[in-house]
């Protein structure tokens, strides 16, 4: 596999100058997971344990949301906003939308029509555009790129020749500025590349990122409709965790515009994956980085815990 290599491969990118500086880290918790606020009903609904539950009720789950609440079922995770555009993104800062409790916000590039044209040519740049405005407004930023973007910056490409651009044009740039990156590993689940890619990706993040800056890698239960398994689910996140991942994304989408093909949320296979991870440790990392990560809350990330999802849009 090409991909095997490839982080013993990157060359350390120049890390390019933000215009603000970024908040303290050492103010900020740091995310460990992300899930939807609006699901978490449902994955109590299907039996998710109250033990999981508690664990993951403390600021470094970041609740996803389009209005600031508080969920009843995780009443110290962290409301944050999710953008699929820079154009958004800095709309909301400077009209005052985004409360100044919300430490984090995400940005979320994908190839539709809800990330403008300009923005999907050059990913990159509109990071720049936005960590310069989170900054300005003391906030920080994970960015999140779709895979799918490759289809506009190099059409036609697949396997690992995609993954491979992927990592060459969007995670090592984009690693070395962001405030903190997600790698959108969970297209890969139930494929043969749901080990090489994740693995490759995160430590070509950690290879360029800011000292102490988050990796996060995703996982689903049904990534653009497809049907996968908690174990398949289970193979990403290990693999993720073997490479130093230091949160994930858990995405439990749901039929709508954004996927109609993805059907019901599949809460009980969330809830099956969580309690895996929850019962199993998993495996030690490679790359010599810690597999428990405290908190200020004292929460470590073996737990597998998901954090809140937002409300309102299906996530893949």
């Amino acid at each position: 596999m090409v991909l095997a290599v490839f982080a013993a491969t990157f060359a350390i990118t120049a890390v390019w100058a933000h215009a603000d500086a970024a908040p303290s880290r050492s103010s900020v918790p740091a995310p460990r997971w992300i899930v939807v606020s609006g699901s978490v009903p449902g994955l109590v609904e299907a039996g998710l344990p109250q033990s999981i539950l508690d664990q993951a009720n403390n600021p470094s789950t970041l609740l996803l949301v389009q209005h600031v609440y508080t969920n009843s079922y995780l009443p110290n995770g962290t409301p944050t906003f999710n953008y699929r555009s820079t154009v958004d993104l800095t709309r909301a800062l400077r009209t005052g939308q985004v409360p100044d409790s919300m430490p984090w916000l995400m940005l979320d590039l994908e190839a539709s029509s809800l990330t403008p044209e300009g923005e999907q040519r050059d990913p990159i740049g509109a990071l720049r555009g936005a960590l310069a405005v989170a900054h300005r407004h003391s906030k920080q930023l994970i960015f999140a790129p779709a895979v799918d973007l490759m289809n506009v910056l190099e059409p036609g490409l697949s396997g690992d020749a995609l993954y491979k651009a992927f990592i060459d044009r969007l995670v090592t740039p984009g690693a070395a500025i962001a405030d903190g990156f997600e790698i959108q590993s969970q297209r890969t689940e139930a494929t043969e590349y749901a080990t090489s890619f994740v693995k490759a990706a995160v430590q070509a993040a950690y290879a360029v990122h800011p000292p102490g800056a988050p990796v996060l890698a995703g996982v689903s239960t049904n990534p653009n409709g497809r049907q996968v398994s908690a174990d398949d689910m289970v193979t990403v996140y290990n693999a993720a965790k073997t490479a130093g991942a230091t949160g994930y994304w858990l995405n439990i989408p749901g039929g709508g515009a954004e996927c109609p093909n993805c059907g019901e949320p599949q809460y009980d296979v969330a809830v099956e994956f969580l309690e895996k991870i929850s019962s199993n440790p998993g495996p030690p990392t490679e790359t010599g980085f810690p597999t428990v990560f405290p908190t200020e809350t004292g929460l470590p990330t073996e737990t597998g815990l998901p954090t809140a999802i937002p409300t309102g849009r299906p996530l893949s």
